[in-house]
């Protein structure tokens, strides 16, 4: 009876040990992993405790289902080291750099690009700050994502083009069909073909790369290089050189702890332990946005931009060397140049009466000069470089309830798209640019 009553006892005491240790959560892989061995031999120190079997006998079933479960994991890693399976594609999982995601490559001048001929279907749920927040996700969107032979969001191979427009996500827009980018309506609208050559992701130092290895392949007669302000200017080196987009390549068997059963399984282990964790400081920057229809949408933002600092300047100095290298570059070839640039959010908005900030960053949040300092480089670079600042036509339409930015997304929505790829007709049209309402 003693005996019954001290292995109750044990195994209440192991179970609660169990609750504990899951109560205090899982703050790293590392922790994870430690959590798991743990509970694998204290299972066993259990069963050894409670079993009437013989010492030697538990033992010999320790080790053999020990190894059964090494074998296993074994045969599969196996089948990712000869290529069978990529188990970060198979789980979903990112990883830490854009080459080790699904559907990118390395590359030795860009870092990272999008493989050739990459296809993947798909549903926008919710956006990065709605993932960052936890929000509940959004009506599904369908998008279908295809790529060309040189790994750029275009529908078709491309050998020529009249127009090319470089950028980063803003450009490509992963989350939005096909149809609803500003390349789609451009080529629409000028009747003529426009290559979309945007990658998600990509600063000033990589667009100056695209610029000369594919857009000048595609003997274009105009270049639209969009500057995005949220990350541009902060991806760049503050030194006034030249610096390497490359990041540090990892050895052979990096690349495949990437892929591999193990990572992955523990991330998303990891991941159903956590569970979502918003990041608080999001909630410090939202807003109530009234449409045309009267109807109120929550409007969430991403970055939150200061005022200029020293290292800023330094870093718009090597702005300027980039775009003076990507301007005589498109001259020598006689293609005309245009630098259009796409604002954020909180830009567009502020000050707005059918925007209402809701917190007292959101009001206390001033902008920078950013916009002139650009357009100012510009035209000391060369008087006939053309800028277009997106941010008057975005205000405008956002003004008359045009909702142009995705509410918990810092990207634009179709209709975002719609407004500057109108502006940019405008401007290589020849006429004044002016918002379409129709």
């Amino acid at each position: 009876m003693v005996e019954h009553k001290a292995a109750w006892l044990t195994l209440v005491i192991f179970l609660g040990a169990c609750v504990v240790s899951w109560l205090t959560g899982v703050t790293s892989t590392r922790h994870l992993v430690d959590n798991l061995i743990a509970g694998y031999l204290l299972c066993w120190g259990l069963y050894a405790l409670l079993s009437d079997l013989p010492r030697k006998e538990i033992q010999g079933r320790f080790v053999l289902m020990t190894l059964c479960g090494i074998m296993v994991l074994g045969t599969a890693e196996l089948l990712g080291v000869v290529g069978l399976l990529n188990y970060q594609t198979l789980f979903g999982t990112h990883g830490r750099e854009w080459f080790d995601r699904s559907g990118y490559v390395r590359d030795p001048e860009l870092g990272y690009r999008r493989e050739a001929h990459y296809r993947e279907q798909g549903f926008y749920m919710r956006g990065n700050i709605g993932e960052a927040l936890c929000l509940p996700a959004n009506t599904p969107e369908r998008f279908d994502l295809r790529y060309d032979h040189r790994g750029f969001r275009n529908d078709t191979d491309m050998d020529r083009a009249d127009v090319v427009v470089i950028g980063d996500s803003y450009v490509e827009s992963p989350m939005l069909p096909g149809a609803t980018l500003l390349t789609t309506q451009l080529s629409h609208r000028l009747r003529t073909s426009v290559a979309n050559l945007g990658i998600s992701g990509y600063g000033p130092e990589q667009e100056l790369v695209v610029l000369k290895r594919y857009a000048l392949a595609l003997q274009p007669k105009t270049i639209v290089w969009v500057f995005f302000e949220g990350n541009d200017l902060y991806q760049l080196d503050p030194e006034d050189q030249e610096v390497s987009v490359v990041p540090d390549m990892r050895a052979a068997h990096d690349d495949y702890w990437m892929r591999s059963l193990t990572r992955n399984l523990l991330l998303v282990s990891r991941k159903a332990a956590q569970g979502c964790v918003p990041h608080s400081d999001y909630l410090r920057l939202r807003g109530r946005f009234q449409d045309m229809e009267g109807k109120e949408t929550l409007l969430y933002f991403g970055e939150k931009l200061g005022a200029l600092k020293a290292t800023d300047r330094l870093r718009l100095e090597r702005l300027r060397s980039i775009l003076a290298e990507a301007y005589q570059t498109s001259r020598q070839q006689g293609i005309r140049f245009v630098v259009a640039f796409a604002p954020v959010k909180h830009r567009v908005h502020q000050g707005l009466e059918n925007f209402e900030p809701l917190t007292v960053e959101m009001r206390e949040w001033p902008l920078n000069e950013l916009p002139e300092e650009v357009a100012a480089i510009l035209k000391q670079l060369a008087p006939e470089i053309e800028f277009l600042d997106l941010t008057p036509p975005l205000r405008e339409a956002a003004a008359q309830g045009v909702l142009t930015y995705l509410p918990d997304d810092t990207h634009w929505t179709g209709e975002g798209q719609r407004v500057a790829g109108e502006a940019i007709h405008q401007l290589l049209a020849g006429s004044p640019t002016r918002l379409a309402t129709e």
